[in-house]
């Protein structure tokens, strides 16, 4: 088969190294651009795992394609996604199985009009940024990917020889919900506090509570039930983390570009107004960072 990751940051880069070792029996596929690309196709991509470190290098690296994929796992963050879709749609057939795993609770729903791919509704935990050209870093040893259980007979061989910790799903949206109320409260807070998320759990405990109250209950307004076991989980995730770990919201608006602000802040508040809910802490972050 022909396997392309799209967007190699912190998610597709771990994913795209680890399909590596697939390489004998699958084509490997590396979709990215700029320095980041070159310094693939010059010495490989370099990712460093918690105390591991080791380079890796896909069958193939480069902007765009010329033969038609199999399976598309697109890593690209949310503001990208629609824009990297069209640019592969030449060569994406209903035969295609594309894995959108962006933050948000609503890809499958934002990009299934552009495509007539199968589209696997996906989420996965990992702390992780691209640290420089060519090179990933892994903070933690945390990574669970997140899957439909429609295509577990193709993709839990492939990924478990990959070494990719996979769980397969008939509720996918209820496993997205729980990722999103974490990184859409750690989002905004370490980009409002500008601290990591460790330190966010820390210092600002009592903001992060509150916003998670909001967020569930507009989880719970939405039809997806999370219970007082997955609030509490969500703590003890957070109480967990190294204090400097970033969120990808938090990097993205420290460089001043594209952000995902409007995907993890302001899709609570325009849930918010359609279910007549009030969410003012979450509102404050919106303005204040916006």
């Amino acid at each position: 088969m022909r396997i392309a990751v799209v967007g190699l940051g912190g998610v597709g880069g771990y994913i795209g190294a680890k399909l590596c070792s697939l390489k004998n029996e699958h084509e490997i596929i590396f979709i990215a651009r700029g320095e980041h690309l070159q310094a693939i196709k010059d010495k490989g991509l370099r990712l460093i795992d918690v105390e591991d470190e080791q380079t890796y290098h896909p069958s193939y690296a480069g902007e765009s394609i010329t033969k038609a994929l199999d399976i598309v796992f697109l890593c690209t963050k949310t503001y990208h996604s629609k824009e990297a879709l069209i640019s592969l749609s030449t060569f994406i057939s209903k035969d295609t199985l594309l894995i959108p795993i962006a933050n948000g609770v609503n890809n499958k729903e934002v990009l299934a009009p552009l495509t007539s791919a199968k589209i696997s509704s996906a989420c996965v935990y990992i702390v992780s940024h691209k640290l420089g050209a060519g090179i990933i870093k892994k903070s933690t040893k945390v990574f669970a990917l997140r899957l439909q259980d429609t295509y577990q007979d193709v993709l839990e061989p492939l990924l478990n020889k990959a070494g990719l910790r996979v769980k397969f799903f008939e509720d996918i949206n209820k496993e997205i919900w729980k990722k999103f109320v974490f990184i859409s409260a750690m989002g905004s807070l370490t980009s409002l506090y500008k601290k990591g998320m460790g330190q966010i759990y820390q210092d600002h405990k009592e903001d992060l509570v509150q916003l998670l109250e909001e967020i569930f209950s507009i989880s719970n307004a939405e039809g997806i039930s999370l219970d007082e076991k997955e609030f509490t989980k969500v703590l003890d995730t957070a109480s967990k983390l190294p204090l400097d770990a970033p969120t990808s919201m938090w990097l993205d608006i420290q460089a001043k570009g594209l952000n995902e602000l409007e995907s993890l802040s302001h899709h609570i508040i325009i849930k918010a107004k359609e279910h007549d809910l009030q969410v003012p802490l979450m509102q404050k972050i919106y303005d204040t960072l916006k």
